[in-house]
């Protein structure tokens, strides 16, 4: 990702695509510190990012991307900060460090530039597959499939009279035009009208999901939640949904502000804000052992340090 770094009075100013600068503190408590140049292997290659540390290692901004590791050291040596370059055994051990959030912790979605075309997507096999899963789920996607299928159908039939138009002028196929109007306007109905039985059942689905201590979401990006399904613990991030063999949950605090989830004994850090509340039915309706603790910013080094791994 494209990132500018810059100077302003005693704040390093970030500017990040399609998002408003970031500015963090050089001078004072919780300032940046250091410049970490990092890289973890990823699927058959190395992957790259940099992130702005604290005078206790913590992540104030972190940012994916391969840059000039020459270029940020020499800005770093400029501006009199810190410079460090690290290559994680792992990737768990990068999200582990990565998740370590510092009191003035900046969140930033990174998103892609937008494709010079856009993506065309056919409904495909799935569409044709028995139910696999709950049918309240299942009904509500075969009903977008098939929109999706009535949509392809009216394409497809429209272009071959416009083509067989151009070529054969002697055939009457304009016969078919008048026809073919009124299914528009009856697809065009039919469409508004299944996207929003899709949306709204979906919603209602959502909400009665987080009520019944089903669901529970993490505040804000990156996206992330805890989903209980026939017994299993489910932890869904944007990227893959993964089972976790955990039966505690530790709900923390620290006293500069910054709040988090623990899962199982170190098994999974999950920094960030979780509503008390929903996280508390969340856990006696499916039998999690649930702590609440308020912790000093020594505790907080040592217990985020110590995780297998972390969703950042």
């Amino acid at each position: 990702m494209t990132l500018a770094l810059a100077v302003e009075r005693d704040e390093l100013i970030v500017d990040v695509p399609e998002h408003r600068p970031v500015r963090l503190p050089l001078s004072g408590r919780d300032r940046v510190s250091t410049l970490l140049f990092f890289g973890y292997p990823g699927r058959g290659r190395t992957r790259y990012g940099l992130a702005m540390l604290d005078e206790s290692g913590l992540v104030m901004l972190q940012a994916p991307g391969s840059r000039s590791r020459g270029a940020v050291q020499a800005f770093a040596a400029e501006i009199g900060l810190k410079f460090e370059a690290r290559v994680f055994d792992t990737a768990q051990q990068a999200r582990v460090a990565l998740a370590r959030r510092s009191p003035r912790w900046q969140g930033v979605t990174w998103r892609r530039p937008p494709p010079p075309l856009p993506r065309i997507r056919v409904p495909g096999v799935r569409s044709l597959r028995p139910p696999m899963s709950s049918p309240k789920v299942w009904w509500r996607e075969q009903l977008l499939y098939g929109l999706m299928w009535l949509v392809l159908a009216y394409g497809a039939v429209f272009v071959a009279l416009v083509v067989i138009n151009m070529t054969d002028t002697r055939a009457e196929v304009t016969r078919g035009m008048g026809p073919l109007g009124i299914a528009a306007l009856a697809l065009a109905a039919l469409t508004v009208i299944g996207a929003v039985v899709v949306v709204g059942v979906g919603r209602r689905r959502s909400r009665n999901q987080t009520t019944q201590g089903r669901v529970l979401r993490r505040l804000g990006d990156p996206h992330c939640r805890l989903v209980a399904v026939h017994g299993r613990l489910l932890l869904e991030t944007a990227r893959r949904t993964r089972e976790i063999d955990a039966s505690t949950l530790l709900l923390y605090s620290v006293e500069s502000g910054v709040t988090g989830l623990v899962m199982g004994d170190g098994l999974f850090h999950l920094p960030g804000y979780w509503d008390p509340r929903e996280t508390e039915r969340f856990a006696t309706r499916n039998g999690l052992a649930l702590t609440t603790r308020t912790l000093s910013r020594e505790e907080y080094l040592d217990l985020t340090v110590q995780m297998k791994d972390a969703v950042p």
